[in-house]
């Protein structure tokens, strides 16, 4: 008997690169996980989080250090409870930024699908 009732955790990839994007969602669903969008720009991701409620953001977007950091705060203002994972460029140094604003964790490229899906459950909610 499996007493552990593993809801799926819903997720939405916001990704400037289509390709990285559909690698994040293949690997989010084949650890059993449930992609409910794919964007690939701020608005798209507001609107997004707003109508699918997702427990969990990856986002890959670039944008300039102040507008990253507004779009953590605005998802928060959304839903508070939401999981921000932030991935990151090499010559991006946003990590203590974009955690003190309230991202939920951070990994830099380059990352193995393995660390990805191992972050992905760490941030999870266990409120379930």
């Amino acid at each position: 008997m499996n007493f552990h009732n593993h809801e799926v955790t819903t997720v939405v990839v916001a990704g400037d690169v289509p390709f990285l994007r559909a690698l994040l969602r293949i690997a989010i669903e084949e650890a059993g996980d449930d992609v409910v969008d794919e964007v690939s720009d701020r608005e798209d991701l507001l609107v997004s989080c707003t109508h699918n409620n997702p427990d969990i953001v990856l986002m890959d977007l670039h944008l300039p250090d102040i507008q990253g950091v507004r779009l953590v705060e605005d998802l928060l203002d959304i839903n508070p409870d939401l999981a921000v994972v932030v991935i990151a460029d090499p010559t991006e140094e946003l990590e203590e930024t974009m955690l003190a604003v309230g991202a939920r964790a951070y990994i830099q490229k380059p990352f193995s699908m393995y660390d990805l899906i191992d972050l992905v459950k760490k941030v999870a909610p266990v409120y379930r």
